[in-house]
């Protein structure tokens, strides 16, 4: 991120020293009027573009599921107001010492559109008809405008260009966001956190500087609230995470995963994919507004959905030791079988005999044992099913 240092030293005199940093460059000795000049010029740049007018219109239609219904809405977007944020500043300048709150007014950049521009307050109103329209309450309509920002594609290119610095990458607006219909977390999350707020939630930016991954708080009930912050938590990169869950992300593109489902036991399972937990977090923008209140009804859902996972892996352990004595077993009562047979062919029949209440015995125990397993391996798809579906509901 490149940062301007500007430093003024007044000494009271027409001639004073002027410090520049920009990229290395540095000028001094300019009189008093050029000084004044310079500020003038500094101070009033980002005043000087000005919204342009409405040209070159691209009718964007956005197609998106929320709760197992098919939603859709179009806005007009247009080239030149594209064009308008591709240009505006998207690193942090600033003048003198480095402010403490600097990160503060650097999130703040992307979080508010130029006031000529009426496109997340036209998104928001098209969000409410089609609330309204289907008779869902305030907090699912939230999740309606949620469920539309996730669905936007994850621009997986850029995101790895992040990842792997191997090209550089600048913020999205969100107008850009909607314009491109791609976004990495960070310009997905400013869409989020903007059209969330336009409905009237208190909103906040969540920054995990070391797995370089942004996302978003939703104002609360603190004690559902993650990080106890009054905030929680939303993923925006991919379709179907529930607010208040903090998922992993996958390596090397930085998108959230879901949990896989599992498969009955005895069954070929997938590979595991390379995931990475977030860390340290470092919370921006907080604003204040309504609250969510549906995370109590998640998390009762993750609860469960965490016991059946820990269950299940502590069972299979345990069936799997089983399955492996069991077989052993079999083998074990497979020779004695032998041993019987070839014992009756050479009719040894007084070895035989005395060999049959054994043989009875250990086939006896061998049955009781394969029915226990039977037993736990039916408890254990059991397991498996209400977890799945759990699993399948959880990310719809």
């Amino acid at each position: 991120m490149k940062k301007i240092l500007r430093i003024i030293v007044s000494i009271g005199a027409v001639v004073v020293l002027y410090f520049v940093w920009q990229s290395g460059i540095i000028s001094k000795n300019l009189n008093i009027e050029d000084i004044k000049k310079n500020v003038q010029e500094i101070t009033n740049k980002p005043e000087e573009r000005k919204f342009p007018l409405l040209q070159g219109l691209k009718k964007a239609d956005y197609k998106w599921e929320y709760k197992g219904k098919n939603y859709e809405l179009s806005l007009d977007l247009y080239d030149s107001v594209y064009q308008f944020y591709a240009q505006s500043p998207k690193e942090y300048s600033y003048y003198g010492n480095l402010p403490q709150n600097w990160e503060e007014d650097y999130y703040g950049m992307f979080l508010k559109s130029d006031p000529s521009d009426k496109t997340i307050s036209d998104l928001a109103s098209k969000i409410k008809d089609l609330a309204k329209k289907n008779k869902l309450s305030f907090d699912e309509e939230m999740e309606l405008a949620l469920s539309f920002v996730q669905t936007i594609p994850y621009d997986e290119e850029k995101a790895k260009n992040i990842e792997q610095n191997v090209k550089e990458e600048k913020p999205n607006y969100p107008y850009e966001v909607l314009y491109e219909d791609k976004g990495v977390c960070s310009g997905k999350s400013f869409l989020a956190d903007e059209l969330i707020r336009e409905l009237g939630y208190g909103t906040a930016l969540f920054e995990y500087k070391d797995q370089k991954h942004i996302a978003i708080g939703i104002e609360c009930p603190k004690e559902f609230s993650t990080y106890s912050s009054g905030y929680c938590y939303a993923e925006t990169t991919k379709p179907g995470h529930k607010i208040g869950i903090v998922p992993d992300i996958e390596a090397g593109t930085n998108a959230a995963v879901e949990k896989k489902t599992i498969e009955n036991f005895g069954l070929s399972q997938e590979n595991q994919q390379n995931t990475t937990k977030l860390g340290n977090v470092q919370i921006y923008q907080k604003k204040e507004g309504k609250s969510y209140s549906l995370v109590a009804d998640t998390f009762k859902t993750k609860d469960r959905i965490d016991f059946l996972e820990k269950s299940i892996g502590s069972e299979k352990d345990g069936l799997v030791v089983l399955k492996n004595k069991i077989e052993q077993a079999g083998k074990a009562i497979d020779n004695l079988t032998s041993q019987m047979n070839q014992l009756k062919k050479d009719k040894k029949i007084e070895a035989y005999n005395s060999s049959v209440p054994g043989y009875n015995q250990s086939v006896n125990i061998y049955k009781g044992e394969v029915s226990e397993y039977n037993k736990k391996v039916e408890a254990y798809n059991k397991m498996v099913a209400e977890y799945n579906s759990l699993i399948k509901a959880f990310y719809n």
